[in-house]
């Protein structure tokens, strides 16, 4: 995930009591005056049991959002060739009823991120760095695991845990869209959850036909690189990941 600036924000969770979450406040330009909002009783939101449909319909808002604080590659080959991959390994996921759409992202730092209901995203810095089809293949792999593990879905659970509210309902659609941009976009995966993106990344990656063993071998040419890319830093405990990648490999998992 893509680390940005950190400040601590409130968001009204309960007939207005204001509870710190902690999260990263948007732009001027987008903020949402977080200390005004009120439950409006509508149940937006239950996390409990959150079908695929609202998974999308989540996706396509933070998009919009992603939209306005992101430049998209035009390049037509280079979407092309991104989308060809994508969807090949979303064929080969356990998600793929659902819609994916992937899009080039004009960054030179080497990074990928995804949100929830289909949507990845992919650095030019990523794509200029891979060695090969393989190598992308293993990190859209990953992310499309993120998504099939609903990882973002869970993130909300534990911020509306943390806060001891039942859900997330009543908060309008613009300020759950925020809440939910923030934790996909500006705050790295626990260490469980990359671990159980891997594996689902290596899974799809073998039913569509890609070599498993680029992924570790992508990770060990990140960590050795003079200075550290951020998609070390936003997925923790790399040389860990990639002892347990290859000890699968080697067990035909």
């Amino acid at each position: 995930m893509i680390s940005r600036m950190r400040k601590g924000f409130s968001v009204v969770l309960g007939m207005g009591t204001a509870v710190g979450v902690g999260l990263t406040s948007l732009a001027p330009a987008n903020a949402i005056p977080w200390g005004q909002l009120i439950f409006n009783g509508v149940q937006l939101l239950q996390l409990s049991n959150v079908s695929p449909q609202q998974t999308v319909t989540l996706g396509q808002n933070i998009h919009q959002q992603v939209k306005q604080n992101y430049r998209f590659d035009t390049s037509s080959q280079t979407n092309t060739y991104v989308n060809r991959v994508g969807q090949r390994l979303a064929r080969a996921s356990n998600c793929s009823q659902i819609p994916f759409h992937f899009y080039v992202v004009r960054d030179s730092s080497i990074n990928a991120f995804s949100t929830t209901g289909g949507y990845v995203y992919v650095n030019t810095g990523l794509l200029n760095t891979v060695d090969n089809e393989d190598q992308l293949a293993a990190v859209m792999g990953h992310e499309i695991g993120h998504i099939c593990n609903n990882d973002l879905i869970n993130k909300l659970k534990q911020t509306q845990l943390a806060q001891g509210a039942a859900s997330l309902a009543g908060l309008n659609q613009s300020a759950v869209t925020a809440i939910a941009y923030k934790l996909a976009v500006d705050l790295p995966n626990s260490r469980e959850a990359e671990f159980n993106a891997d594996d689902k990344g290596l899974q799809y990656m073998k039913r569509a036909g890609y070599n498993p063993k680029a992924m570790p071998a992508f990770l060990k040419k990140l960590l050795r690189q003079s200075s550290q890319p951020s998609f070390l830093s936003d997925h923790p405990g790399t040389q860990e990941r990639i002892s347990v990648i290859e000890r699968k490999i080697a067990n035909g998992r």
